[in-house]
């Protein structure tokens, strides 16, 4: 979405909903949801950079940029999502996370969460007699929260834009609590709208789509969606329920960063040999920019050819060449990618520059780590998201009699083997109990992650294991 039409949708939520009026916050531009989503793509505003060249002409080029961001947020939706969780929610759930390729998504979208400050995952339920239920991934900057509370966004309103024939169509769809029309029940009113992205007027909807109705209620009692936000305190505007990018107070790092990297890889396109040779030995060419014959020479040249009849003490050639200060560029990337790191949440160090590309740590090292502890972080935000989203699943199996719902609270099992140093965890809980701090089945269990009644059976069969091992060395028949 460019600013242009994120201007149009603020224009329209503003007539639609009086959001400037009552919650200014949200439509504040200084949330910069368009500049983040701008700088993980690779596509900053500093990195247009202008340039005045010898003849004083004034140019203008891409900057050679490193992706810092787009870094970040991927590792950090890697961590989140290192192994897929073991979910028990039903078997209507598990339908929907296949049908739904959901963890491949989920990965996806944790990305753009990280970048953007937060996402939507909204339940959809299509089919006439035989409903089927579905699920969107929205990015933050398509959906526009209308009421919160301090646990979350309840009432919203989502952004579809859609290309028809020669006009570009604005689709609104929102969810606000009520009463349906002709009963008592309550639950969710969703309606939509359709207006011109050119001329701003309401158009019918059947021009967006032929089967779109304007309104429907869905008796439930909890939103048909989960926004999820990144765990950050939201400093640009506290006030507001949306969620920080990431990277929203390393704006200046990356900008330096990019910087660093582009002087790193000009250093190296530039550092080739260059030899100054007299103006009268320079051929003339033609400007293509202004007509004008101009000396100069041919850069592709790979030697340079004496012309004839000029004094030979003016073809004595000046080597200019430089040293390379590549070392010293790796070395402010580094410490900017230090900063980084800190800026981010991870671990100092996490982030490292080998000269040519970033690497990352191979793994979390401990419990007590930043990293560990800001990956935690996002995991318990997802995890509140996505119990939402399973419930409001079985909810709705269960009022449109849809096979395989259940009314159990889901349950969400994470794994954390492969970002844990499984030998500094055996360590650390091996010390609770040889200094009595802690007893051997809760061990058993942080250890391999087994529930009570595996810790307590792997705790009989050790103390069995070393009774014996005991018995055979007094009689003399161990090995």
């Amino acid at each position: 979405m460019n600013n242009s039409l994120w201007a149009k949708v603020v224009a329209l939520f503003a007539r639609l909903f009086g959001i400037p009026t009552a919650q200014p916050e949200v439509m504040n531009g200084d949330l910069n949801l368009l500049e983040w989503w701008s700088v993980y793509r690779s596509k900053a505003a500093w990195l247009d950079y202008q340039y005045v060249t010898a003849d004083g002409r004034k140019r203008t080029r891409k900057r050679f940029t490193i992706n810092a961001a787009k870094i970040a947020c991927a590792e950090m939706a890697g961590l989140v999502l290192a192994e897929i969780p073991e979910v028990t929610a039903g078997p209507l759930v598990d339908q929907v996370i296949l049908k739904e390729r959901f963890w491949d998504n989920l990965t996806k979208a944790l990305e753009y969460q990280g970048a953007l400050g937060g996402q939507v995952i909204r339940v959809t339920l299509e089919g006439g007699l035989e409903p089927e239920i579905g699920l969107d991934f929205i990015k933050a900057q398509t959906f526009m929260p209308l009421a919160w509370d301090n646990s979350h966004v309840y009432e919203g309103a989502f952004i579809d834009r859609r290309v028809v024939g020669k006009k570009t169509l604005l689709r609104v769809e929102t969810h606000r609590k009520g009463t349906e029309v002709e009963g008592t029940r309550e639950g969710y009113l969703i309606t939509n709208r359709v207006f011109d992205d050119g001329t701003g007027l309401e158009v019918p909807l059947s021009d967006f789509d032929e089967e779109l109705v304007a309104s429907v209620f869905v008796p439930t009692t909890e939103p048909l969606f989960a926004y999820i936000r990144n765990p950050e305190a939201n400093n640009i505007e506290p006030e507001s329920p949306l969620g920080v990018s990431l990277f929203a107070n390393a704006m200046d790092t990356l900008q330096a960063l990019d910087i660093a990297f582009d002087g790193l890889k000009t250093e190296i396109l530039l550092g080739r040999q260059r030899i100054a040779l007299p103006g009268v030995v320079m051929r003339s060419y033609i400007d293509p920019e202004d007509g004008k014959r101009k000396k100069g020479f041919d850069p592709t040249d790979e030697a340079y050819i004496r012309l004839e009849g000029d004094d030979a003490d003016k073809l004595k050639p000046v080597d200019l060449s430089g040293q390379l200060r590549v070392e010293q560029y790796r070395q402010g990337i580094q410490t900017l990618l230090d900063i980084l790191s800190v800026q981010t949440g991870f671990s100092a160090g996490y982030f490292s520059f080998d000269g040519t590309s970033v690497k990352t740590a191979t793994e979390v090292v401990s419990d007590n780590s930043k990293t560990y502890k800001t990956m935690q972080a996002y995991r318990e935000a997802l995890d509140v998201g996505l119990k939402h989203v399973f419930r409001v699943i079985n909810a709705l199996g269960t009022l449109y009699g849809i096979p395989g719902a259940t009314v159990t609270d889901p349950l969400i099992a994470w794994n954390d083997s492969v970002i844990e140093s499984r030998d500094a965890k055996a360590a650390y809980w091996t010390s609770l109990v040889t200094a009595k701090l802690t007893d051997k089945v809760s061990a058993l269990k942080a250890i391999h992650g087994l529930d009570d009644a595996g810790a307590e059976a792997m705790a009989a069969k050790i103390k069995d294991e070393n009774a014996a091992v005991t018995s055979a060395s007094l009689f003399g028949t161990g090995a």
